[in-house]
């Protein structure tokens, strides 16, 4: 499976997903979502009420941490639908440190260079595109 995560490398302290509480209330407001509880009463994971083989987990001990295990397109589709409706800087970023802002455009954020050891032209040929940080913008090569 693909892991595929929701991040937010920015200022944190005012992010949805920091907050597990208002993350849940925001997921199954917003998304039609349920959450499913251990025996314990700990969030095990999150389902889409209308298509069970949607499910967001959420790692324990990192703040912010929730991710899919998928090949499906349609669930990242959803997982960039969700970061999208959050609107503060919170992305999707596959295994690889690649971010996606479709399944069609997908880049190397600044922040996550270091997660990935592609060279920028491995990364080019990969993902077509590669968005290098300027002094007031972003230049994005593609092909």
């Amino acid at each position: 499976a693909y892991h595929v995560s929701l991040v937010n490398t920015e200022d944190n302290s005012h992010k949805l997903i920091f907050n597990k509480n208002d993350f849940r209330d925001f997921l199954l407001k917003e998304f039609n979502m349920q959450e499913s509880l251990d025996e314990h009463g700990q969030l095990e994971f999150y389902y889409d009420k209308e298509d069970e083989s949607f499910t967001i987990f959420y790692t324990e001990g990192i703040e912010g941490e929730y991710y899919i295990n998928t090949t499906d397109d349609k669930h990242i589709e959803k997982l960039i639908a969700i970061a999208n409706k959050l609107n503060d800087g919170t992305r999707v970023r596959g295994d690889e440190g690649e971010t996606y802002l479709s399944l069609e455009e997908v880049y190397i954020h600044p922040d996550d260079i270091q997660v990935t050891h592609l060279s920028s032209l491995d990364r080019f040929k990969r993902f077509g595109v590669i968005h290098v940080p300027l002094y007031g913008g972003v230049l994005a090569l593609a092909y």
